[in-house]
This record gives C-alpha cells, structure tokens and sequence, in this order.
C-alpha cells in the first residue's frame, strides 16, 4: 500500500465515525504532497521529523502534526499495513506562550455599547442581534459556533435553558441560564418572529435580515470592529489581540471568583463548571482558568481565612501530655462568611 492510499482509508474511516476531521486532513495531505506517494515500508522517521518540525522557531502546530501522524500511524499498525511505527517518539513539548483575554467588566460593557455603530436601516435588527449574542456568549460561556448554531426550537425561554448540540467532540448538553439573559433573549425573539424562518423553528435564532444563519466568519469580523471602537485591545508588542473565545475564559473565570467571594467550595463547584462549558473532564476546566490578579487576591483572602480559623482553635486546644502539638484542619471549602455565621 502506498501512502496516498493509507491517507485515503484512514480520512474515509474517521469520516465514516462521524469525525469533521478537516484540520487532520490537511496535515495529512500536506504530510503525502512532502514525502511523495511512496511504499509505507519506505518512510523514513527522520523524513516525518523534519515535516512535523517545519521552519521558524518550534510552535505548537508541531505538536499538533504529530499528533495527527500518531492517530494515523496507530491505525496503519493495528490494520496489519505497519508492523511498527515509524514516527519519532516522544512527542515534543511546546512551552505555552499563549495567555487568554480576560475582559473586565467594564470591557464589557463598552464592548455591548459599541453594537450601536453597526447599525443599518436596512436591518434595524443586525445592532440588537450582535450585543444579544455576544451576551449569550459570555452569559452562558458558549463557544461562538454554539451561539450561531442555535436554533430557535432550542432556545427554551419558560425553562431558562439553552440546547447546545453536536458541538466539540460531537457532545451535546444543556444549558441553564439566568433571568436576566432570559429576559433579554425573549426581548430578542419577539423582534426576531418577524424576519423570515426558513426552516420553522429549526431556523436560526440569531439570524441575518434574510433568515439566513450569521456565519462565524462574518461574527469575528463585526467582533474585531466592536473591539476596537471600544478601545480593548492588548499591549504594545503583543502577539494576539483580544479574541472573541475569550469572552469564554472570562465567563469561567469569573464565575470562580464569585464562588470564591461566595464562601463556597471552589474544589467541588469544579465539576459542575466542567459540565456546564461541555468538557469531558476537569483538566479542560483548568486550561481556561487563567491566574489573574483577581483570582489571586480572591485566593489570599481564603487561604487568610482558613489560617484565622487554624490560629484561633489553635489557642483553645490544648496540647497533649506528651508535649507535641496537632493543629486541627479546617473543614474544606468552608470561608469567612460561612465561618462568622455558625
């Protein structure tokens, strides 16, 4: 078999799962064009080597051609076409450079202001239609295709709760939201009946003036502007400007500090927070939780707490015969307010 043809098998198998597979895809077709169409038994590991390095300072897109050639690799093995794979292992580690936007809330606010400037007489609709989505990006943490890709028959406003289907990973789930979202979502609805429904109630819920679903493309284009008209933007020299996702990363991370200031116990809130934004398990969480000095000044004022609550039963425990003394443990999760109200 040749390489041409395993690329073949090995797209067409994981099409056939149900798998977009497009970013796979080209790596792997770009992977055929740079070694040529050659016998599996001749690729050469350090011909794989030199592809999934590439130029330049290394980036994680390495890590990610890798990646790919591992999944495809493992197939070849386990269908008899390899008996052994020829790419290089370990996989390379790639320090992360990268750090998400974490809007304030003033940030947030100028950027909902700034839909004002896309107003058009021809859609009165488009300026309503964006600040109510970017809400609902924020306001329910959604990724941006799982707010463009809601339908209207999955926006329950009685329920206060958003269906979010086939997003990554092919998961689905649902997801609550609060009054004041649902408020402005029904708000939205009640001008959005009057523009075309195409498909019924399976027509997109936010939608151009044709009824037509507004493409992603289209949304980071109208986001950049609002950007900046609202003056957000990321300090001289930076690599990345704010991003649409982060509106994501600073729903997270906003909700934690609130538990935080709650009183509550972050650690077991944890997994409730991984399930509301779709992950498979808390190691996704994590990477959206970005150290700010918010967060961290949140954290202080716990681990103070826990410390006053250590010092003071400390002073009414006596120490035993033997001379030596074993400071009680706070229970976990318990803060200041919980503390100062038993």
């Amino acid at each position: 078999m040749t390489l041409n043809e395993a690329v073949n098998a090995y797209i067409t198998m994981k099409r056939s799962l149900g798998a977009v597979f497009s970013t796979d895809t080209r790596i792997l077709r770009s992977f055929t064009r740079v070694l040529g169409d050659i016998p599996l038994d001749t690729i050469d590991p350090q011909a794989i080597y030199v592809f999934c390095r590439g130029c330049g300072p290394p980036t994680r897109w390495w890590e990610r051609k890798h990646q790919t050639l591992r999944g495809f690799f493992t197939f070849l093995v386990s269908r008899g076409y390899l008996s052994a794979s020829p790419l290089p292992e370990p996989a390379p580690r790639i320090p992360r450079s990268f750090e998400p936007h974490i809007y304030s809330r003033d940030e947030l606010q100028r950027l909902l202001e700034a839909t004002k400037i896309i107003e058009d007489e021809h859609s009165p609709l488009q300026h309503t239609t964006f600040r109510i989505l970017l809400l609902v990006l924020y306001g329910a943490g959604l990724r941006p295709s799982e707010g463009l890709r809601l339908r209207c028959s999955d926006v329950n406003l009685d329920e206060r709760v958003l269906a979010v289907w086939d997003t990554k990973f092919f998961k689905s789930r649902l997801v609550p939201i609060g009054r004041t979202l649902a408020a402005a979502l029904f708000t939205y609805y009640k001008a959005r009946k009057h523009l075309p429904l195409p498909a019924g109630t399976h027509s997109a819920f936010f939608t151009a003036r044709t009824g037509d679903p507004i493409t992603l493309n289209k949304l980071e284009k109208v986001f950049a502007r609002l950007r900046q008209h609202a003056g957000i933007q990321s300090p001289p020299g930076a690599r990345w400007q704010p991003r649409l996702h982060d509106l994501r990363h600073s729903f997270a991370l906003h909700r934690l500090i609130a538990w935080y200031r709650e009183g509550a116990d972050v650690q077991a809130r944890l997994p409730l927070l991984s399930t509301y934004l779709g992950h498979v398990n808390i190691s996704g969480t994590q990477t959206y939780l970005t150290m700010t000095h918010e967060l961290l000044a949140e954290a202080s004022k716990r681990f103070e707490c826990y410390t006053a609550i250590g010092v003071k039963e400390q002073s009414n425990v006596e120490s035993p015969p033997d001379g030596t003394f074993r400071p009680p443990v706070p229970d976990r999760g318990i803060g200041c307010r919980s503390q100062s109200q038993s």
